[in-house]
C-alpha cells in the first residue's frame, strides 16, 4: 500500500499521499494549527487544504495562493492546511471538522485517500465523502485532489484518479486530476525531474506543475499565463512548458 501522504466567488468562478514517506519535506504548515477566522472571512478567496505530505510539501497551498495573487493582485487570498496521514482520519480529527463547520471557506481541497498500489485492497472512502459533503453543505466549492502515480509503477496514476473520481461523484463535488498533467508532461519530456528522489513525493519542479493545475481548477482560468510566474526553482523554458502542459490537460 502506498501512503498517500474552489471557487473564487466574486470575480473568479469555480470550474465546473503520503504521511509516512521517506522523503524529508521542506518546512510547511504546522500540524494541528488552526486557521485565522478573520482572514478566512475577509479574503476574496479562502481555501482549506486537507491532506498529507503531497499537499504540505514545498508549501503547495501557499504556492497556489501566490499564483492566484500573481494573476489577480487586487484579490486577497488566504490558505490553510489541516495535515492528516489519510483522509479516513478526518472522521476522528476535531481540528478538521471544526475548520469546516466554523469557518466560511470559499473552497476546500481534499487529498490523501488510502489507496492500494496493487488494487487488491479496498479502504474506506466514507469519511472523505462525508467531509466533502459537509464542506459542500456549508457553501464551499470542494475538490478532491488526485495525486500523480508512483514513479515506475504502470497505471498507478489512473488507478488513483479512478478512486477519487468515484468519491467526487458520490459526494457531488469536483475533481482535480493532477496526475493526468504529470503523465502528459512526462510523456513528452521524461527527463523532467517532477519527482523527488524517493519516486513518491514531488520535487520543487513537480510542485510548480501541481500548483498550476490546482490554480486552474480553483479559478477556472488557463494556467498558461503562469509561464511568467516568478519561480526561481524552474527555468524559463521549463516553466513555460509546465504551464502549457497544465493548460492543455485542463482544457480537455
Amino acid at each position: 500500500m502506498r501512503t498517500r501522504c474552489l471557487l473564487l466567488g466574486v470575480a473568479l468562478p469555480l470550474l465546473a499521499g503520503c504521511g509516512a514517506g521517506s522523503e524529508p519535506q521542506p518546512a510547511g504548515p504546522v500540524r494541528g494549527a488552526t486557521s485565522d477566522a478573520e482572514k478566512v472571512r475577509a479574503a476574496d478567496l479562502s481555501v482549506l487544504f486537507v491532506g498529507n505530505s503531497h499537499t504540505a510539501g514545498h508549501d503547495l497551498p501557499d504556492l497556489v495562493a501566490r499564483m492566484i495573487r500573481f494573476r489577480h493582485p487586487e484579490k486577497t487570498v488566504y490558505t490553510h492546511v489541516v495535515r492528516v496521514g489519510f483522509l479516513d482520519e478526518v472522521a476522528h480529527d476535531p481540528t478538521c471538522r471544526a475548520e469546516v463547520e466554523t469557518r466560511p471557506w470559499k473552497a476546500v481541497v481534499l487529498q490523501g485517500q488510502r489507496i492500494s498500489v496493487s488494487g487488491r485492497q479496498e479502504y474506506s472512502r466514507a469519511e472523505a465523502v462525508e467531509m466533502a459533503k459537509l464542506a459542500r453543505g456549508r457553501g464551499a466549492a470542494v475538490l478532491f485532489f488526485a495525486e500523480w502515480g508512483l514513479r515506475g509503477v504502470a497505471g498507478d496514476g489512473p488507478r488513483q484518479e479512478k478512486v477519487y473520481r468515484e468519491m467526487a461523484a458520490e459526494a457531488g463535488v469536483g475533481l482535480a486530476g493532477v496526475g493526468r498533467a504529470w503523465d502528459l508532461a512526462l510523456a513528452e519530456r521524461p527527463e523532467l525531474p517532477l519527482y523527488s528522489f524517493d519516486g513518491n513525493h514531488q520535487s520543487a519542479v513537480g510542485a510548480f506543475l501541481t500548483a498550476a493545475f490546482l490554480f486552474a481548477r480553483l479559478t477556472g482560468e488557463s494556467p498558461a499565463a503562469l509561464a511568467s510566474f516568478p519561480y526561481p526553482e524552474v527555468g524559463d523554458a521549463d516553466r513555460k512548458f509546465l504551464a502549457d502542459a497544465a493548460a492543455r490537460e485542463v482544457a480537455k
